[in-house]
């Protein structure tokens, strides 16, 4: 049951922290010291409280990387990266390298390793992640395969705690109400009255969350990428996996339209693809050397590559040779993601079951399964192309840890932000569809500026665009907003053929 975290970087609600008190805790610092893979950057492991709430608490090291302004520094601007389980740090060099001069020479530049990845307390199960070859289901599945799915999911998540010696008690603590506190004490670190908080994918709930506990200490928020708080995880789900499936035509469409890519798809574009699913259900291609490749590799092969134009025109020309006969690409897209050691599986699904409500209401994971997989059936998951998306965290049912967390309160919607927000999403965007920026953007009209990409990648800002580079830069070096409340960047669904 490997998670898709190559697709759903972030496809979370989170638990309440605006009203979520912790006592002040002292700021102490572990260590400082240049950055052993962030040139530039110093990194401080502060030593912070696993539980934030419990006074006397056990503590985790937490690293921070800092980049001081080039110039005098008017203020802090800290990104959060997406995943949820990847390393800041490990990301900090390329992302600063991509940044506006106007962001890094007048500004200290921060990324983190979030309690759980890299340089922080890492949590880490490779060996099960690899090694697991659990059951998928959906809503057509019998009562035995929900069983065996359920038997399977609890055996996964009692392995990888146990391979990452991590105490289930412990699985609560690394939700991001949490996360934001060691945030919280790093900025009283800094010195530093507020921050300009970057959030991208499942960053913008990072950092939305660390404003709904905090706002006083928010000189800005850029979201991009968006997810939105207040939807409930079912529906969430639903868009998700109706965005997966536009996306996925949307792409197909655009084969259509460019004469080199029509020239080698054979006929209808979006024809193609539903002949070769079908063709996959009914007989996988043998690959040779015991190999082969179905739909469960056509889907993945999807799944992998609709999320940004460069990885889309690699799925037409695969989907191209596909119906060719020519299955090589199409099985190298497909393959599973190697070991990273710049991100965890592990953290994934330890923040995506802490910060969901995956508390059984019925009683049981079990009890709980047949619920969302009903849910499943009411909003015809099986029948999207990418539907397979509604189906991405069934294993936190089985979670260790998560039927003994209590308090599921979401923040409240922002609706009066004391700070101005800017808000990126683009068009094609499958990981956190377009309709959760516009419901952020349509609750803080005064407050915020929208951007929009047509069609685009999951994630705008650094790509090279400079009609939203140069809106952030602004917006971050002296709160300019864009000159109009809503602006249309221009873009593409898919790269040149």
């Amino acid at each position: 049951m490997r998670p898709l975290r190559v697709l759903l970087p972030a496809l979370l609600l989170l638990t309440g922290c605006a009203t979520w008190s912790q006592p002040e805790a002292a700021v102490t610092v572990v260590s400082e010291e240049p950055c052993a893979d962030a040139e530039g950057f110093s990194c401080v492991t502060l030593a912070v409280p696993t539980d934030h709430v419990v006074v006397g608490s056990a503590t985790w090291d937490v690293t921070f990387a800092v980049h001081r302004a080039e110039q005098e520094s008017r203020g802090v601007f800290v990104t959060a990266t997406g995943g949820p389980g990847s390393s800041g740090i490990a990301l900090a060099t390329d992302y600063t390298d991509a940044m506006p001069a106007e962001i890094t020479d007048s500004f200290d530049v921060v990324f983190f390793d979030q309690r759980g990845i890299g340089l922080s307390q890492p949590f880490r199960c490779d060996d099960t992640v690899a090694a697991d070859e659990s059951p998928g289901v959906d809503s057509s599945s019998s009562p035995e395969e929900r069983d065996a799915f359920a038997e399977a999911a609890t055996a996964f998540g009692e392995d990888c705690f146990a391979e990452a010696g991590v105490d289930p008690a412990d699985a609560a603590r690394y939700g991001t109400r949490q996360a934001v506190e060691d945030l919280e004490l790093f900025r009283r670190w800094l010195g530093a009255d507020t921050l300009t908080l970057y959030g991208e994918s499942y960053g913008t709930q990072f950092v939305q969350t660390y404003a709904a506990a905090h706002p006083e200490h928010v000189e800005g928020l850029v979201l991009d990428g968006v997810v939105d708080l207040s939807t409930e995880v079912e529906d969430f789900y639903t868009e998700a996996a109706q965005a997966y499936s536009d996306a996925l035509t949307a792409t197909l469409l655009a084969c259509d339209v460019q004469r080199r890519c029509a020239d080698e798809a054979p006929g209808d574009s979006l024809a193609g693809y539903d002949q070769l699913a079908e063709q996959l259900a009914a007989e996988p291609v043998d690959l040779g050397d015991g190999e082969e490749f179905g739909l469960d590799g056509l889907q993945a092969a999807a799944f992998s590559t609709v999320s940004d134009p460069y990885s889309r025109t690699a799925l037409q020309e695969a989907l191209n040779e596909g119906l060719d006969g020519e299955f090589e690409s199409l099985a190298t897209l497909a393959a599973p993601a190697p070991v990273d050691d710049t991100f965890s599986d592990a953290l994934f699904l330890a923040v995506e079951c802490q910060d969901f409500d995956f508390v059984p209401r019925d009683g049981s994971g079990r009890a709980e399964l047949d619920d969302w997989l009903d849910a499943a059936a009411e909003v015809g998951a099986d029948g999207m192309r990418l539907g397979a998306v509604f189906y991405n965290d069934l294993s936190c049912l089985f979670w260790p840890g998560v039927a003994d967390t209590a308090d599921f309160e979401r923040p409240a919607p922002v609706t009066d932000p004391a700070y101005p927000m800017l808000v990126l999403t683009a068009d094609t965007d499958p990981n956190t569809p377009t309709q959760n920026a516009l419901r952020v953007y349509s609750r803080v009209l005064d407050d915020a500026s929208l951007v929009t990409q047509q069609g685009g990648p999951h994630v705008l800002f650094g790509r090279g665009v400079s009609c939203v580079d140069d809106l952030v830069a602004d917006f971050v070096a002296d709160g300019t907003p864009p000159p109009t409340e809503v602006t249309v960047c221009a873009g593409d669904v898919s790269d040149p053929y």
